[in-house]
């Protein structure tokens, strides 16, 4: 009975640590007026969030730079919330379409390393706050980057902010 109870027990933490991982992240596309939110990746536009509506969300998953809207569920900063409609299956977002910027307010030195982890090779270095590609995801830790596209690594996520007009302090 105890062997069945601890197996339940281990089961529940590693469901439970899968689906705690999440990244907020908020809208910037400079590709025209709306975000298309598609019901797969690569799948069918099912909804439109204006570029200009500093929309924030939880993504959960990325596959092949589309990333997974937690519960079709988005806000923005006035505390106005919405809900995705129109897909069964999920809602979908490209990587191009979102970012997020960094938590180094006091000019700290951030490091984005090749693996996620902190033995990990350190692959690009900066001190001023920018704003960052997500493009994977591993606990707590964010695969991102670099708009100009030279540069990507891991980063532990308590670095990263995804609000679009504060710097959540």
């Amino acid at each position: 009975m105890k062997r069945i109870a601890l197996v339940f027990f281990l089961l529940a933490g590693i469901a439970f640590s899968a689906s705690a991982q999440s990244l907020t992240v908020f809208i910037y596309d400079t590709d025209g007026p709306y975000t298309n939110i598609r019901n797969a990746p690569k799948g069918k536009v099912v909804g439109k969030l204006p570029t200009n509506s500093d929309a924030m969300f939880n993504v959960v998953k990325c596959v092949n730079g589309w990333w997974q809207i937690n519960k079709g569920e988005y806000w923005q900063p006035d505390d106005e919330t919405g809900k995705l409609k129109g897909s069964t299956t999920g809602y979908w977002v490209h990587k191009s379409c979102i970012a997020v910027s960094t938590r180094n307010y006091g000019g700290q030195k951030l490091l984005l390393r090749n693996t996620p982890s902190h033995q990990g090779a350190v692959s690009y270095s900066f001190k001023d706050e920018t704003m960052l590609r997500p493009i994977d995801i591993k606990g707590d830790w964010i695969k991102v980057q670099t708009f100009d596209g030279k540069h990507a690594g891991w980063i532990e996520s308590e670095w990263l902010c995804g609000n679009s007009v504060t710097n959540c302090n």
